[in-house]
């Protein structure tokens, strides 16, 4: 019933909505009831202080008993209240109409008792008279030369209380059908608006995982629904890149392990079948071979990345000094840069720097890099630089090659990302980079290519 995100919120903010309104009508309701009891309460003992002084104005013959009794009988009419006056003895002494028998339930005679010790008593809980009424009654001791010369007692029916809460609860009730109604409409269009993009994006991540083409989520906000759509915009388009470089990837790595072979394949057959002759043997032999070679460095990157990336990968760290194998591999590599007429320069700008790493993993990194730097430029310079910042090591390669464009440069790490996606170099299966990165990584340390088109290219090493 509710599996949809659209009923779950609707029935979610509905449930919380009646529930405030409900706690609310009842407390207001209670607060209510107790000032109007409150109130009730503070007109019959008024009415029974007044009454107090009429009683000692009679005693003091001021007023008769005819114009006590009008007196009595009006405040009695106007605030709809029953008073009688007893004397200690219970007796009547004044009531209400004359010859009307008044019936006494028995706590309200325990009452009595109470009040001429001196005790006022008041009960605005609703009682049960002997004759059936339902009253709230108020008594009070009848004081004379202070002293208790009798009692009173003051009754008012709880019908007028019941028709005026009843006119409160049906006043609110009117009030809560509306707010309900009205409640319940903002609800609908709130959660519509919540989960229409939760839906449709829902909609969208299906047929993307079907291989569909779905066009961009329309963004109508900038909360986090907004965000959540933008997120998801972002996500597809990277997953589209995602899909077009796992096709390149499938590409290229079947070139690169097909032309290879092909050649092997095609020099072997070419010498069994006899078609290439006894002198040239040896030369497309040594063409198989160098082929044979670049297809076993090919698997070995492959195999390489496949562990860098299992985490199975363990370093075996040593501390020693990074100045000496930057020139390590400045000599292995200077014949490569001499060959393409470059000058190659290295710039030491701190002496005997010590970093704690794996020398064979730091040493597969700067030849990944500068072999990079070497196949992209034609004309210039390659330049490595060494110095100390703060507590790391910096080492800078830097370039005068072809450069890359600036949207291309966030997919230099990915996994088989080669030349020819911003140069004019194919040589190689786009890993040396990814490997770099991996392993810097593994040092807790950063790699970042700065570049740009046709002014050269610096990867900057902090580790």
């Amino acid at each position: 019933m509710f599996k949809s995100i659209y009923t779950k919120l609707v029935a979610t903010y509905l449930s919380l909505f009646l529930l405030i309104i409900l706690m609310i009508s009842v407390f207001v309701l209670s607060i209510f009831y107790k000032e109007f009891t409150r109130q009730a309460e503070q007109d019959l003992i008024n009415a029974g202080d007044k009454t107090n002084v009429l009683m000692e104005r009679y005693y003091n013959n001021e007023i008769s008993k005819a114009e006590l009794t009008a007196w009595i009988n009006a405040m009695s009419y106007i605030s709809n209240i029953k008073i009688y006056i007893l004397n200690p003895d219970s007796s009547i002494l004044h009531q209400v109409e004359t010859g009307e028998e008044m019936s006494l339930g028995q706590y309200i005679k325990n009452d009595i008792s109470q009040i001429m010790k001196g005790d006022s008593i008041k009960k605005m809980v609703p009682v049960k008279l002997e004759t059936g009424d339902d009253v709230i009654y108020v008594g009070m001791p009848l004081m004379y030369n202070e002293k208790i010369s009798g009692i009173i007692l003051l009754f008012s029916p709880v019908t007028e209380l019941n028709l005026i809460l009843r006119e409160v609860i049906y006043t609110m009730v009117a009030i809560i059908v509306i707010s309900v109604l009205l409640c319940t409409l903002a609800i609908l269009k709130i959660s519509i608006r919540i989960s229409e993009p939760i839906v449709n994006i829902s909609e969208h991540a299906r047929k993307i995982g079907k291989g569909e083409e779905v066009p961009d989520i329309e963004i109508k906000s900038q909360d986090e629904i907004g965000k959540l759509a933008t997120s998801f915009n972002e996500m597809k388009k990277e997953l589209r890149v995602a899909e077009q470089m796992r096709r390149e990837i499938v590409a290229n790595v079947s070139h690169e392990l097909r032309t290879p072979l092909t050649s092997i394949i095609g020099f072997i057959k070419g010498i069994l079948d006899g078609v290439i002759s006894k002198e040239d043997e040896k030369k497309y032999l040594s063409i198989a071979y160098e082929e044979a070679n670049r297809l076993k460095d090919l698997t070995r990157d492959i195999v390489e990345v496949a562990k860098l990336e299992s985490g199975n990968t363990k370093l075996n760290k040593e501390k020693f000094c990074i100045n000496d194998l930057i020139g390590d591999v400045y000599i292995e590599l200077e014949t490569l840069v001499k060959e393409k007429n470059l000058d190659f320069i290295y710039d030491e700008k701190d002496k005997n720097v010590e970093i704690d790493a794996d020398k064979s993993r730091i040493k597969q990194v700067l030849i990944n890099i500068i072999n990079n730097a070497i196949k992209y430029t034609n004309e210039g310079y390659i330049k490595i630089t060494l110095e100390k910042e703060n507590a790391y090591s910096k080492i800078t390669i830097e370039d005068t090659g072809i450069g890359i464009r600036k949207d291309k440069i966030a997919y230099l790490f990915n996994k088989f990302y080669t030349a020819n996606e911003y140069g004019n170099a194919t040589n190689g299966a786009g890993l040396g980079l990814n490997i770099a990165k991996n392993i810097i990584d593994m040092h807790n340390g950063t790699i970042k290519v700065e570049s740009e088109e046709n002014k050269g290219t610096s990867v900057v090493i902090n580790i």
